[in-house]
Protein backbone atom coordinates (compact mmCIF):
# COMPACT_ATOMS: atom_id res chain seq x y z
CA UNK A 1 0.00 0.00 0.00
CA UNK A 2 1.46 3.62 -1.21
CA UNK A 3 1.13 6.77 1.07
CA UNK A 4 -1.77 8.02 -0.91
CA UNK A 5 -3.44 4.76 -1.37
CA UNK A 6 -3.25 4.76 2.88
CA UNK A 7 -4.35 7.94 3.28
CA UNK A 8 -7.84 7.75 1.60
CA UNK A 9 -8.44 4.35 3.03
CA UNK A 10 -8.27 5.81 6.14
CA UNK A 11 -10.03 8.91 5.84
CA UNK A 12 -12.73 6.66 4.09
CA UNK A 13 -12.74 4.14 8.00
CA UNK A 14 -13.55 7.23 9.51
CA UNK A 15 -16.91 7.83 7.81
CA UNK A 16 -15.40 10.24 4.85
CA UNK A 17 -16.88 9.72 1.29
CA UNK A 18 -16.55 12.67 -0.40
CA UNK A 19 -12.95 14.81 -1.23
CA UNK A 20 -13.46 18.23 -2.70
CA UNK A 21 -10.59 18.94 -4.50
CA UNK A 22 -8.72 20.92 -7.48
CA UNK A 23 -5.90 18.28 -9.27
CA UNK A 24 -2.34 19.42 -9.75
CA UNK A 25 0.95 18.08 -10.85
CA UNK A 26 2.64 18.16 -7.68
CA UNK A 27 -0.36 16.09 -5.94
CA UNK A 28 -0.26 13.83 -8.50
CA UNK A 29 0.09 10.66 -6.97
CA UNK A 30 -2.50 11.89 -4.10
CA UNK A 31 -5.31 12.21 -7.31
CA UNK A 32 -4.54 9.00 -8.83
CA UNK A 33 -4.92 7.21 -5.61
CA UNK A 34 -8.43 9.12 -5.40
CA UNK A 35 -9.67 7.80 -8.43
CA UNK A 36 -8.56 4.62 -7.72
CA UNK A 37 -10.70 4.67 -4.72
CA UNK A 38 -14.17 3.67 -5.57
CA UNK A 39 -15.84 3.89 -1.80
CA UNK A 40 -14.41 7.74 -1.70
CA UNK A 41 -16.42 10.43 -4.66
CA UNK A 42 -14.33 13.41 -5.37
CA UNK A 43 -16.08 16.95 -6.35
CA UNK A 44 -13.49 18.48 -8.66
CA UNK A 45 -14.17 22.19 -7.84
CA UNK A 46 -11.98 25.18 -10.07
CA UNK A 47 -10.72 27.23 -7.06
CA UNK A 48 -9.16 25.76 -3.76
CA UNK A 49 -10.91 27.92 -1.47
CA UNK A 50 -13.73 26.71 -2.68
CA UNK A 51 -13.43 23.03 -2.13
CA UNK A 52 -11.83 24.16 1.27
CA UNK A 53 -15.53 25.95 2.27
CA UNK A 54 -17.49 23.17 0.75
CA UNK A 55 -15.03 20.92 3.12
CA UNK A 56 -15.79 23.09 6.15
CA UNK A 57 -19.72 22.59 5.48
CA UNK A 58 -19.60 18.77 5.03
CA UNK A 59 -17.23 18.83 8.14
CA UNK A 60 -20.16 20.51 10.23
CA UNK A 61 -23.15 18.29 8.75
CA UNK A 62 -21.27 15.07 9.20
CA UNK A 63 -19.73 12.86 11.83
CA UNK A 64 -16.61 12.62 9.58
CA UNK A 65 -14.57 15.40 8.85
CA UNK A 66 -14.52 17.49 5.63
CA UNK A 67 -11.86 16.73 3.27
CA UNK A 68 -10.21 19.29 0.86
CA UNK A 69 -7.31 18.02 -1.67
CA UNK A 70 -5.01 20.79 -3.61
CA UNK A 71 -1.63 21.40 -5.37
CA UNK A 72 1.86 22.79 -4.51
CA UNK A 73 2.09 26.76 -3.53
CA UNK A 74 -1.04 28.46 -5.50
CA UNK A 75 -2.84 25.68 -5.01
CA UNK A 76 -2.39 25.74 -0.93
CA UNK A 77 -2.41 29.20 -0.78
CA UNK A 78 -5.58 29.35 -2.46
CA UNK A 79 -7.24 27.16 0.32
CA UNK A 80 -6.00 29.57 3.44
CA UNK A 81 -9.18 31.78 3.63
CA UNK A 82 -11.56 27.86 3.48
CA UNK A 83 -9.34 26.73 6.48
CA UNK A 84 -9.41 29.86 8.31
CA UNK A 85 -12.84 30.05 8.35
CA UNK A 86 -13.33 26.23 9.52
CA UNK A 87 -10.70 27.48 12.10
CA UNK A 88 -12.15 29.89 13.75
CA UNK A 89 -15.70 27.96 13.07
CA UNK A 90 -14.41 24.94 14.80
CA UNK A 91 -14.86 22.50 11.65
CA UNK A 92 -13.37 19.33 11.39
CA UNK A 93 -11.49 19.36 8.18
CA UNK A 94 -8.55 16.98 6.69
CA UNK A 95 -6.21 19.39 4.11
CA UNK A 96 -4.12 16.96 1.57
CA UNK A 97 -2.06 19.09 -0.36
CA UNK A 98 1.02 17.97 -2.68
CA UNK A 99 5.10 19.68 -1.97
CA UNK A 100 7.93 19.78 -3.95
CA UNK A 101 10.36 16.61 -3.31
CA UNK A 102 11.63 16.11 0.26
CA UNK A 103 14.95 16.27 -0.48
CA UNK A 104 14.73 19.65 -1.58
CA UNK A 105 11.87 20.53 1.25
CA UNK A 106 14.67 19.74 4.13
CA UNK A 107 17.36 22.19 2.26
CA UNK A 108 15.17 24.79 1.83
CA UNK A 109 14.14 24.42 5.93
CA UNK A 110 17.74 23.89 6.66
CA UNK A 111 19.65 26.88 4.64
CA UNK A 112 16.40 29.22 4.66
CA UNK A 113 16.69 29.75 1.09
CA UNK A 114 13.82 31.09 0.02
CA UNK A 115 12.32 28.86 -2.43
CA UNK A 116 14.43 25.57 -3.72
CA UNK A 117 11.20 23.58 -5.67
CA UNK A 118 9.18 24.61 -7.97
CA UNK A 119 6.29 26.50 -7.24
CA UNK A 120 7.48 25.35 -3.60
CA UNK A 121 6.61 27.22 -0.28
CA UNK A 122 6.98 25.78 3.28
CA UNK A 123 3.68 26.25 4.77
CA UNK A 124 4.19 25.62 8.13
CA UNK A 125 4.66 29.12 9.89
CA UNK A 126 1.43 30.05 7.51
CA UNK A 127 -0.69 27.59 8.13
CA UNK A 128 -0.38 26.55 11.92
CA UNK A 129 -2.10 29.18 13.36
CA UNK A 130 -5.39 28.26 11.57
CA UNK A 131 -5.13 24.80 12.01
CA UNK A 132 -4.74 22.04 15.47
CA UNK A 133 -2.34 20.02 13.77
CA UNK A 134 -0.06 20.70 10.22
CA UNK A 135 2.65 18.14 9.34
CA UNK A 136 4.47 18.02 6.52
CA UNK A 137 5.47 14.70 5.95
CA UNK A 138 9.14 13.32 6.25
CA UNK A 139 9.46 9.48 6.24
CA UNK A 140 7.09 7.47 4.10
CA UNK A 141 6.30 4.97 7.09
CA UNK A 142 5.06 7.97 9.37
CA UNK A 143 2.10 8.65 7.90
CA UNK A 144 0.25 5.77 9.54
CA UNK A 145 1.21 7.95 13.35
CA UNK A 146 0.39 11.07 11.40
CA UNK A 147 -2.92 10.90 10.45
CA UNK A 148 -4.09 9.64 13.42
CA UNK A 149 -2.70 12.00 14.98
CA UNK A 150 -3.97 14.82 12.69
CA UNK A 151 -7.84 12.83 13.48
CA UNK A 152 -7.56 13.33 16.90
CA UNK A 153 -6.98 16.71 16.78
CA UNK A 154 -9.54 17.21 14.08
CA UNK A 155 -12.33 15.53 15.98
CA UNK A 156 -11.03 16.09 20.12
CA UNK A 157 -12.28 18.89 22.38
CA UNK A 158 -13.01 22.00 20.02
CA UNK A 159 -12.93 20.65 16.92
CA UNK A 160 -11.22 21.92 13.68
CA UNK A 161 -9.00 21.88 10.46
CA UNK A 162 -5.73 19.54 9.96
CA UNK A 163 -2.87 19.95 7.30
CA UNK A 164 -0.83 17.23 5.79
CA UNK A 165 1.58 18.65 3.37
CA UNK A 166 3.09 15.51 1.66
CA UNK A 167 6.23 15.88 -1.21
CA UNK A 168 5.98 14.53 -4.57
CA UNK A 169 8.70 11.58 -4.05
CA UNK A 170 6.81 10.23 -0.64
CA UNK A 171 3.22 10.48 -1.92
CA UNK A 172 4.01 6.69 -4.05
CA UNK A 173 6.16 5.43 -1.47
CA UNK A 174 5.13 1.57 -0.49
CA UNK A 175 4.71 1.76 3.14
CA UNK A 176 3.71 -1.23 6.11
CA UNK A 177 0.68 -1.07 7.71
CA UNK A 178 0.86 -3.34 11.00
CA UNK A 179 -1.97 -4.15 13.60
CA UNK A 180 -1.69 -2.01 16.91
CA UNK A 181 -1.59 1.73 15.55
CA UNK A 182 -3.71 3.79 17.79
CA UNK A 183 -7.22 4.51 16.21
CA UNK A 184 -7.08 7.93 16.88
CA UNK A 185 -10.64 8.37 18.59
CA UNK A 186 -10.86 11.16 20.56
CA UNK A 187 -10.42 11.18 24.50
CA UNK A 188 -13.58 11.99 26.32
CA UNK A 189 -13.53 15.47 27.85
CA UNK A 190 -13.51 15.68 31.53
CA UNK A 191 -17.30 16.13 32.86
CA UNK A 192 -17.35 19.49 35.48
CA UNK A 193 -20.36 18.92 37.37
CA UNK A 194 -22.12 22.39 38.29
CA UNK A 195 -21.17 23.70 41.56
CA UNK A 196 -23.47 24.35 44.65
CA UNK A 197 -22.80 28.21 43.99
CA UNK A 198 -24.38 27.83 40.44
CA UNK A 199 -27.23 26.09 41.15
CA UNK A 200 -28.44 27.94 43.95
CA UNK A 201 -28.30 30.54 42.39
CA UNK A 202 -29.95 28.96 39.43
CA UNK A 203 -32.97 28.19 41.69
CA UNK A 204 -33.13 31.57 43.35
CA UNK A 205 -33.75 33.19 39.99
CA UNK A 206 -36.91 34.94 38.79
CA UNK A 207 -35.65 35.59 35.46
CA UNK A 208 -33.52 32.99 34.26
CA UNK A 209 -31.92 32.81 30.25
CA UNK A 210 -29.95 30.50 27.92
CA UNK A 211 -27.59 31.80 25.42
CA UNK A 212 -26.88 29.22 23.19
CA UNK A 213 -24.16 29.13 20.53
CA UNK A 214 -22.87 27.16 18.08
CA UNK A 215 -20.79 24.41 21.03
CA UNK A 216 -24.64 23.55 21.42
CA UNK A 217 -24.90 21.27 18.23
CA UNK A 218 -20.62 20.60 18.01
CA UNK A 219 -21.25 18.76 21.72
CA UNK A 220 -24.58 17.04 20.70
CA UNK A 221 -26.09 18.71 23.66
CA UNK A 222 -29.25 20.09 21.21
CA UNK A 223 -31.68 17.19 23.08
CA UNK A 224 -30.57 18.56 26.42
CA UNK A 225 -30.99 22.25 25.48
CA UNK A 226 -34.80 21.41 24.51
CA UNK A 227 -34.93 19.21 28.01
CA UNK A 228 -33.75 22.22 30.00
CA UNK A 229 -35.55 24.85 28.40
CA UNK A 230 -38.99 22.92 27.91
CA UNK A 231 -39.31 21.38 31.15
CA UNK A 232 -38.41 24.48 32.90
CA UNK A 233 -39.82 26.90 31.13
CA UNK A 234 -36.68 28.72 30.36
CA UNK A 235 -36.12 31.56 27.40
CA UNK A 236 -33.28 30.71 24.76
CA UNK A 237 -31.47 33.13 22.82
CA UNK A 238 -29.08 31.80 20.25
CA UNK A 239 -25.99 33.52 18.79
CA UNK A 240 -25.40 33.27 14.98
CA UNK A 241 -23.40 30.05 15.61
CA UNK A 242 -26.55 28.41 17.42
CA UNK A 243 -29.31 29.74 15.04
CA UNK A 244 -29.74 25.61 14.06
CA UNK A 245 -30.02 24.54 17.80
CA UNK A 246 -33.47 25.33 18.14
CA UNK A 247 -36.67 25.71 15.78
CA UNK A 248 -37.90 29.64 15.55
CA UNK A 249 -41.26 28.54 16.68
CA UNK A 250 -40.40 26.38 19.78
CA UNK A 251 -42.38 28.06 22.22
CA UNK A 252 -39.51 28.91 24.07
CA UNK A 253 -37.45 30.76 21.61
CA UNK A 254 -37.04 34.45 21.93
CA UNK A 255 -34.26 35.79 19.53
CA UNK A 256 -30.93 35.97 18.00
CA UNK A 257 -29.07 38.66 19.72
CA UNK A 258 -26.21 40.70 18.10
CA UNK A 259 -24.87 43.92 16.44
CA UNK A 260 -27.83 42.95 14.15
CA UNK A 261 -29.90 41.48 16.26
CA UNK A 262 -33.68 41.99 17.64
CA UNK A 263 -35.45 43.66 20.22
CA UNK A 264 -36.84 40.85 22.42
CA UNK A 265 -33.24 39.16 23.12
CA UNK A 266 -31.56 42.42 23.45
CA UNK A 267 -34.36 43.39 26.72
CA UNK A 268 -34.11 39.56 27.76
CA UNK A 269 -30.45 39.62 28.23
CA UNK A 270 -30.43 42.88 29.98
CA UNK A 271 -33.35 41.98 32.17
CA UNK A 272 -32.55 38.53 33.19
CA UNK A 273 -30.92 38.05 36.50
CA UNK A 274 -29.57 34.47 35.23
CA UNK A 275 -27.54 33.82 32.21
CA UNK A 276 -26.64 30.39 30.96
CA UNK A 277 -24.20 30.62 28.29
CA UNK A 278 -24.07 27.55 26.32
CA UNK A 279 -20.79 27.37 23.64
CA UNK A 280 -20.39 30.86 22.31
CA UNK A 281 -17.41 32.66 22.64
CA UNK A 282 -19.15 35.85 23.19
CA UNK A 283 -17.87 37.59 20.21
CA UNK A 284 -17.68 41.25 20.07
CA UNK A 285 -20.83 41.11 17.62
CA UNK A 286 -23.11 39.38 19.79
CA UNK A 287 -22.50 41.46 23.04
CA UNK A 288 -21.79 45.08 21.29
CA UNK A 289 -20.03 47.90 22.26
CA UNK A 290 -20.09 47.65 25.97
CA UNK A 291 -19.24 43.71 26.76
CA UNK A 292 -18.73 44.75 30.44
CA UNK A 293 -22.49 45.75 30.79
CA UNK A 294 -24.04 42.65 28.73
CA UNK A 295 -26.22 41.23 31.07
CA UNK A 296 -25.78 43.47 33.47
CA UNK A 297 -28.26 42.28 36.41
CA UNK A 298 -27.28 38.73 35.84
CA UNK A 299 -25.24 35.90 37.45
CA UNK A 300 -23.78 34.73 34.69
CA UNK A 301 -22.15 31.04 34.04
CA UNK A 302 -20.43 30.53 30.56
CA UNK A 303 -20.01 26.86 29.58
CA UNK A 304 -16.91 26.06 27.18
CA UNK A 305 -14.92 23.87 25.69
CA UNK A 306 -12.06 25.96 24.88
CA UNK A 307 -10.48 27.55 28.13
CA UNK A 308 -8.96 30.40 25.69
CA UNK A 309 -12.04 31.19 25.27
CA UNK A 310 -13.34 31.68 29.10
CA UNK A 311 -10.44 33.55 29.87
CA UNK A 312 -11.09 36.31 27.85
CA UNK A 313 -11.40 39.52 30.09
CA UNK A 314 -14.53 40.95 27.75
CA UNK A 315 -17.69 39.85 29.64
CA UNK A 316 -17.30 39.00 33.20
CA UNK A 317 -18.98 36.10 34.44
CA UNK A 318 -19.45 34.78 37.84
CA UNK A 319 -18.73 31.34 36.76
CA UNK A 320 -16.44 30.03 33.87
CA UNK A 321 -16.80 26.18 33.08
CA UNK A 322 -14.50 24.48 30.79
CA UNK A 323 -16.45 21.26 30.11
CA UNK A 324 -18.37 19.74 27.23
CA UNK A 325 -21.66 21.13 27.14
CA UNK A 326 -23.82 17.93 26.91
CA UNK A 327 -21.91 16.32 30.13
CA UNK A 328 -22.50 20.03 32.49
CA UNK A 329 -26.43 20.08 31.19
CA UNK A 330 -26.64 16.60 31.69
CA UNK A 331 -25.98 17.19 35.19
CA UNK A 332 -27.50 20.17 35.47
CA UNK A 333 -31.13 18.39 35.11
CA UNK A 334 -30.17 15.47 37.40
CA UNK A 335 -29.99 18.17 40.21
CA UNK A 336 -33.24 20.07 39.28
CA UNK A 337 -36.39 19.91 40.92
CA UNK A 338 -39.09 18.09 39.06
CA UNK A 339 -40.78 21.49 38.22
CA UNK A 340 -40.26 24.42 37.73
CA UNK A 341 -40.34 27.68 40.51
CA UNK A 342 -43.58 29.63 39.25
CA UNK A 343 -41.84 32.87 38.44
CA UNK A 344 -40.39 30.88 35.56
CA UNK A 345 -43.04 30.09 33.55
CA UNK A 346 -43.99 34.09 34.46
CA UNK A 347 -40.83 35.24 33.17
CA UNK A 348 -41.11 33.02 29.73
CA UNK A 349 -44.46 34.54 29.09
CA UNK A 350 -43.30 38.43 29.39
CA UNK A 351 -40.19 37.07 26.90
CA UNK A 352 -42.45 35.54 24.52
CA UNK A 353 -44.48 38.99 24.96
CA UNK A 354 -41.44 40.87 23.65
CA UNK A 355 -41.09 38.64 20.71
CA UNK A 356 -44.49 39.26 19.79
CA UNK A 357 -44.66 43.07 19.87
CA UNK A 358 -41.55 43.56 17.95
CA UNK A 359 -41.04 41.11 14.98
CA UNK A 360 -38.04 42.15 12.85
CA UNK A 361 -39.88 41.88 9.76
CA UNK A 362 -42.78 44.73 9.95
CA UNK A 363 -46.09 44.42 7.67
CA UNK A 364 -45.09 47.66 5.55
CA UNK A 365 -41.93 45.88 4.34
CA UNK A 366 -44.34 43.40 1.98
CA UNK A 367 -45.46 46.95 -0.02
CA UNK A 368 -43.03 48.23 -0.83
CA UNK A 369 -40.63 48.80 -3.89
CA UNK A 370 -37.99 48.04 -4.49
CA UNK A 371 -38.24 44.72 -2.92
CA UNK A 372 -37.69 44.69 0.78
CA UNK A 373 -35.06 41.79 1.58
CA UNK A 374 -36.05 41.17 5.26
CA UNK A 375 -39.82 40.87 3.73
CA UNK A 376 -38.67 38.43 0.82
CA UNK A 377 -36.47 36.27 3.27
CA UNK A 378 -39.03 35.64 5.30
CA UNK A 379 -41.77 34.66 2.82
CA UNK A 380 -38.90 32.46 1.27
CA UNK A 381 -38.15 30.65 4.94
CA UNK A 382 -42.11 29.98 5.15
CA UNK A 383 -41.85 28.55 2.26
CA UNK A 384 -38.73 26.12 2.66
CA UNK A 385 -38.87 22.47 3.27
CA UNK A 386 -38.01 21.11 7.05
CA UNK A 387 -35.12 19.15 4.99
CA UNK A 388 -33.21 21.97 3.67
CA UNK A 389 -29.53 22.57 4.58
CA UNK A 390 -28.95 26.71 4.04
CA UNK A 391 -26.02 28.36 3.49
CA UNK A 392 -25.93 32.00 3.89
CA UNK A 393 -22.87 34.27 2.58
CA UNK A 394 -21.61 37.31 4.21
CA UNK A 395 -22.39 41.19 4.69
CA UNK A 396 -25.60 42.41 4.65
CA UNK A 397 -26.74 39.29 3.11
CA UNK A 398 -26.44 37.20 6.16
CA UNK A 399 -27.10 40.31 8.59
CA UNK A 400 -30.92 40.38 6.97
CA UNK A 401 -31.57 36.58 6.50
CA UNK A 402 -30.22 35.85 10.20
CA UNK A 403 -32.37 38.21 11.74
CA UNK A 404 -35.45 37.33 9.44
CA UNK A 405 -35.26 33.48 8.68
CA UNK A 406 -37.75 31.26 10.12
CA UNK A 407 -35.90 28.31 11.20
CA UNK A 408 -37.81 25.00 10.99
CA UNK A 409 -37.36 22.16 12.67
CA UNK A 410 -34.69 19.73 10.83
CA UNK A 411 -33.16 22.56 9.23
CA UNK A 412 -29.51 22.82 9.00
CA UNK A 413 -28.51 26.75 9.07
CA UNK A 414 -24.84 27.29 7.94
CA UNK A 415 -22.42 30.78 8.19
CA UNK A 416 -19.09 32.24 7.74
CA UNK A 417 -19.46 33.22 11.73
CA UNK A 418 -15.96 34.10 12.28
CA UNK A 419 -14.22 35.17 9.69
CA UNK A 420 -17.12 36.37 7.44
CA UNK A 421 -16.08 35.78 4.78
CA UNK A 422 -17.63 36.79 0.87
CA UNK A 423 -17.86 33.67 -1.36
CA UNK A 424 -18.88 31.28 1.56
CA UNK A 425 -22.09 30.25 -1.26
CA UNK A 426 -20.04 27.94 -2.49
CA UNK A 427 -19.89 25.78 0.81
CA UNK A 428 -23.23 24.74 -0.19
CA UNK A 429 -21.54 22.42 -2.03
CA UNK A 430 -20.30 20.25 0.83
CA UNK A 431 -23.74 19.99 1.58
CA UNK A 432 -25.23 17.50 -0.50
CA UNK A 433 -26.98 14.39 1.44
CA UNK A 434 -29.57 12.53 0.54
CA UNK A 435 -33.08 14.06 0.61
CA UNK A 436 -32.46 17.21 2.11
CA UNK A 437 -32.91 20.66 -0.22
CA UNK A 438 -29.86 22.58 -0.81
CA UNK A 439 -30.37 26.41 -0.44
CA UNK A 440 -27.87 29.35 -0.72
CA UNK A 441 -28.10 33.22 -0.38
CA UNK A 442 -25.53 35.53 -1.43
CA UNK A 443 -25.33 39.38 -2.46
CA UNK A 444 -24.07 39.70 -5.81
CA UNK A 445 -20.87 40.83 -4.94
CA UNK A 446 -20.12 37.79 -2.74
CA UNK A 447 -21.21 35.20 -5.75
CA UNK A 448 -18.57 36.98 -7.69
CA UNK A 449 -15.97 35.65 -5.31
CA UNK A 450 -16.69 32.52 -6.15
CA UNK A 451 -18.85 32.44 -9.36
CA UNK A 452 -16.60 29.81 -11.33
CA UNK A 453 -18.50 27.04 -8.95
CA UNK A 454 -21.96 27.57 -11.04
CA UNK A 455 -19.63 24.78 -13.43
CA UNK A 456 -19.19 22.36 -10.56
CA UNK A 457 -22.76 22.59 -9.79
CA UNK A 458 -23.60 22.20 -13.48
CA UNK A 459 -21.29 19.08 -13.81
CA UNK A 460 -22.33 17.33 -10.52
CA UNK A 461 -25.70 17.94 -11.18
CA UNK A 462 -26.37 19.27 -7.68
CA UNK A 463 -29.80 21.01 -7.32
CA UNK A 464 -28.52 23.81 -5.70
CA UNK A 465 -31.30 26.71 -5.31
CA UNK A 466 -29.05 30.21 -5.24
CA UNK A 467 -31.16 33.02 -4.50
CA UNK A 468 -29.02 35.81 -5.72
CA UNK A 469 -29.65 39.30 -4.03
CA UNK A 470 -29.39 41.88 -6.84
CA UNK A 471 -28.27 45.05 -5.12
CA UNK A 472 -25.65 46.09 -7.60
CA UNK A 473 -22.52 46.05 -5.33
CA UNK A 474 -21.56 45.79 -1.42
CA UNK A 475 -24.52 47.26 0.23
CA UNK A 476 -23.14 46.93 3.88
CA UNK A 477 -19.98 48.82 2.78
CA UNK A 478 -22.51 51.75 1.08
CA UNK A 479 -24.16 51.55 4.15
CA UNK A 480 -20.74 52.43 6.17
CA UNK A 481 -19.69 54.75 3.94
CA UNK A 482 -22.83 56.35 3.76
CA UNK A 483 -22.67 56.56 7.47
CA UNK A 484 -19.33 57.80 8.18
CA UNK A 485 -17.92 58.97 5.10
CA UNK A 486 -20.20 61.63 4.23
CA UNK A 487 -21.41 59.83 0.99
CA UNK A 488 -17.50 59.35 -0.44
CA UNK A 489 -18.57 56.05 -1.86
CA UNK A 490 -16.00 53.87 -3.41
CA UNK A 491 -16.13 50.45 -4.86
CA UNK A 492 -19.44 49.83 -3.27
CA UNK A 493 -21.45 49.95 -6.97
CA UNK A 494 -21.56 51.21 -10.77
CA UNK A 495 -20.86 54.75 -9.62
CA UNK A 496 -17.99 54.25 -7.12
CA UNK A 497 -15.56 51.38 -9.51
CA UNK A 498 -17.75 48.39 -8.69
CA UNK A 499 -19.82 46.60 -11.13
CA UNK A 500 -21.81 43.25 -10.71
CA UNK A 501 -23.07 40.78 -13.66
CA UNK A 502 -26.69 39.49 -14.68
CA UNK A 503 -26.48 36.67 -13.01
CA UNK A 504 -29.30 34.99 -14.94
CA UNK A 505 -27.22 35.66 -17.87
CA UNK A 506 -24.28 34.01 -16.23
CA UNK A 507 -26.04 30.58 -14.87
CA UNK A 508 -27.13 30.48 -18.40
CA UNK A 509 -23.31 30.38 -19.61
CA UNK A 510 -23.06 27.82 -17.47
CA UNK A 511 -25.93 26.22 -18.82
CA UNK A 512 -28.01 26.63 -15.34
CA UNK A 513 -31.63 27.23 -15.45
CA UNK A 514 -32.35 30.60 -14.04
CA UNK A 515 -34.97 33.33 -13.06
CA UNK A 516 -35.72 36.81 -11.72
CA UNK A 517 -38.04 38.05 -8.80
CA UNK A 518 -39.08 41.69 -8.13
CA UNK A 519 -41.46 43.83 -6.33
CA UNK A 520 -44.89 43.02 -7.99
CA UNK A 521 -44.33 39.39 -8.95
CA UNK A 522 -46.46 36.78 -7.70
CA UNK A 523 -43.24 36.12 -5.19
CA UNK A 524 -44.94 32.73 -3.34
CA UNK A 525 -45.80 31.58 -6.96
CA UNK A 526 -42.26 31.98 -7.92
CA UNK A 527 -40.83 30.76 -4.69
CA UNK A 528 -42.36 27.49 -4.61
CA UNK A 529 -41.34 26.99 -8.38
CA UNK A 530 -37.87 27.59 -8.22
CA UNK A 531 -38.22 25.25 -5.02
CA UNK A 532 -39.91 22.41 -6.58
CA UNK A 533 -37.51 22.47 -9.49
CA UNK A 534 -35.53 19.24 -9.53
CA UNK A 535 -32.27 21.00 -11.09
CA UNK A 536 -29.68 23.58 -9.86
CA UNK A 537 -31.80 27.54 -10.41
CA UNK A 538 -29.99 30.78 -10.18
CA UNK A 539 -32.53 32.76 -9.12
CA UNK A 540 -31.72 36.81 -9.00
CA UNK A 541 -34.00 38.79 -6.27
CA UNK A 542 -34.24 42.79 -7.72
CA UNK A 543 -33.98 44.35 -3.71
CA UNK A 544 -33.60 47.73 -2.59
CA UNK A 545 -29.80 48.88 -3.18
CA UNK A 546 -30.12 51.31 -0.06
CA UNK A 547 -32.07 49.15 1.96
CA UNK A 548 -32.21 49.62 5.86
CA UNK A 549 -30.68 47.33 8.02
CA UNK A 550 -32.66 47.34 11.12
CA UNK A 551 -32.97 46.55 13.96
CA UNK A 552 -29.13 47.08 15.12
CA UNK A 553 -26.90 48.62 17.38
CA UNK A 554 -26.37 52.03 16.30
CA UNK A 555 -24.17 55.64 17.94
CA UNK A 556 -26.69 58.38 19.14
CA UNK A 557 -26.61 61.97 18.83
CA UNK A 558 -25.51 63.40 21.49
CA UNK A 559 -26.27 67.23 22.51
CA UNK A 560 -22.73 68.37 21.39
CA UNK A 561 -23.05 66.50 17.95
CA UNK A 562 -20.57 63.95 18.51
CA UNK A 563 -21.71 60.25 18.36
CA UNK A 564 -21.97 57.78 20.83
CA UNK A 565 -22.62 54.02 20.73
CA UNK A 566 -26.00 53.30 21.92
CA UNK A 567 -26.51 50.31 25.06
CA UNK A 568 -26.99 46.86 23.92
CA UNK A 569 -30.90 47.22 25.07
CA UNK A 570 -31.20 49.93 22.80
CA UNK A 571 -31.29 49.70 19.40
CA UNK A 572 -32.06 51.38 16.10
CA UNK A 573 -34.40 52.64 14.75
CA UNK A 574 -34.37 54.09 18.48
CA UNK A 575 -37.39 53.38 20.56
CA UNK A 576 -38.91 56.48 23.05
CA UNK A 577 -37.14 56.24 26.51
CA UNK A 578 -40.28 55.00 28.19
CA UNK A 579 -40.64 52.50 25.95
Amino acid sequence: MTVSEYIFDFLHSKGCDTVYMVSGSSSMWLTDALCRNHDMKAVCCHHEQAAAMAADCYGRLNPAPGVCLATIGPGATNTITGVAGAYLDSSPVFVLTGQANSRLVQYQKATGIRQHGTQSLLLDNMVSPITKYFCCLENAQDIVQVMNDAYQAAMSGRKGPVWIDIPIDLQNKQITVSDGVPDGQSAPFDVVPPSAQMMQQLLDAKRPLILAGAGVRNGQAIDLLRQLSDRFDIPVVTSRGGIDVIPSNAPNFIGRPGSYGDRASHFSIQQCDFLLILGSRLSVSTTGYYPQRFGLHAYKVMVDIDQKELDKPDVPVDEAVCCDVSAYLTEVLNQLPSSPPAAWGQWRDHCVALRNQYPTVLPHYSHETPLNSYYFVHLLSTLAPNNANIVVDTGSVCNIVSQSWELKEGQRYLISGGLSAMGFWAGILGCAQLGRQLIALSGDGSVQMNVQEFATIHYNHLPVKLFVFQNHGYMLIRHNQHNYMNDRFLGVGPDSGLETPNFCKVAEAYGIKSCTISAGDDLSSKIREVLACNEAVVCQVEVQIFGDLAPRIASRVMPDGSLKAAEFDDLYPFLNQDE
